[in-house]
């Protein structure tokens, strides 16, 4: 059975967060909202990745396409994971709440009781829904044939309790568990027997998708009301987590013993990431602490793609891959947070 499957990557919103989380201070106003983002968006990925393995169970050839975002009637939508086969369309929405959950179908809301704390959220089921509903509408803008959509919210936590009353058929039909995918799969490869689609226009359909997918690039200082100069500046030490290397003979040192002659790289990634994809010689000295300009400019000729800007303020222009350029956060995140939890 031949798959075709498009990478499961962490979105570039949250990378930013990442950046933002261990470039602020502890003493900002918003640092407690900002690592508490982190680690529910952290979570979810985590469910989002907890999907893969039931999908590889998946009874027909597919095109699985996780986080595409798609613009249509002056608007973006977004799925987190969207399956496309020659005989329907579904959507799968991933959810990783803990504790128990109550889905109450007359307010179209989510209760999460924590100890003796409640938590209202956004009913999923009216989001798939949606989602569906803008997903139908972008198959029609585009030409394609309509394709049967179903769409499911999926509980990837297992030790969630989920409370749904006997006479909610909607949520108990919408709502699944992930030990519950490969029998769904197999029912709805059951209930829709025949092509609609040949699998070329199923591979036009697939590139299309692709194409017109634009990732979520928000301004994240704007986003989050942090302003520039209130980041933390310095080089990250990979060893150890701590912010303060310094360049001495042309390796980056850290107080620790850890040496490397690339620590730098992270940075100009963070300063990407949170700043511009411009910068110039006394921006990237500002940002990283180092002091030669000369040093600056060889490190800044050989991390950048091109030059850009007037001779008397001329920038470079940094060029990254959001798929594989930034693992280094995770590192970075785990040191922070296992300090925050040991103090």
């Amino acid at each position: 059975m031949s798959t075709i499957k498009a990478p499961h990557n962490v979105p570039p919103h949250v990378l930013m967060l990442q950046a933002l989380y261990h470039r602020l201070p502890q003493s900002h106003d918003q640092f407690a909202y900002i690592e508490k983002k982190v680690q529910n968006e952290l979570a979810g990925l985590y469910g989002e990745s907890r999907l893969l393995y039931p999908l590889s169970k998946f009874p027909i050839p597919k095109v699985s396409m996780p986080n595409i975002r798609l613009f249509i009637d002056s608007s973006y939508f977004q799925i987190d994971h969207l399956i496309l086969t020659s005989k329907f369309l579904l959507i799968l929405e991933s959810k990783y709440y803990s504790a128990d959950l109550t889905f109450d179908q007359v307010a179209h809301q989510v209760v999460q009781r924590i100890d003796e704390e409640y938590r209202v959220y956004d009913d999923p089921v009216l989001q798939v829904e949606e989602q569906a509903y803008q997903l139908s509408n972008w198959f029609n803008a585009n030409g394609f044939p309509e394709l049967p959509i179903e769409s499911f919210v999926v509980m990837t936590n297992p030790r969630t309790r989920l409370r749904i009353d006997a006479t909610n058929n909607h949520h108990a039909e919408k709502v699944v568990s992930l030990q519950r995918l490969p029998s769904l799969f197999r029912e709805l490869n059951a209930k829709y027997e025949k092509n609609i689609i040949s699998p070329r226009i199923l591979s036009e359909l697939s590139q299309k998708l692709i194409q017109q997918h634009k990732p979520y690039l928000p301004n994240i200082l704007e986003k989050n009301r942090v302003s520039e100069n209130e980041l933390l500046r310095g080089v990250y030490c990979l060893q150890c987590g701590k912010l303060g290397m310094k360049m001495i003979q042309k390796r980056w040192r850290c107080p620790c013993g850890y040496r490397d002659r690339t620590a730098h790289e992270n940075s100009l990634k963070d300063y990407f990431l949170l700043i511009s994809n411009e910068i110039s010689n006394r921006e990237f000295r500002e940002f990283t602490g180092l002091e030669s300009r000369h040093t600056a400019r060889d490190i800044l000729r050989r991390n950048s793609s091109e030059l850009v800007g007037k001779t008397n303020v001329i920038k470079h222009r940094l060029s990254y891959d959001y798929k594989t350029d930034f693992n280094y956060l995770n590192i970075i995140t785990k040191f922070l947070q296992t300090r925050r939890k040991n103090r």
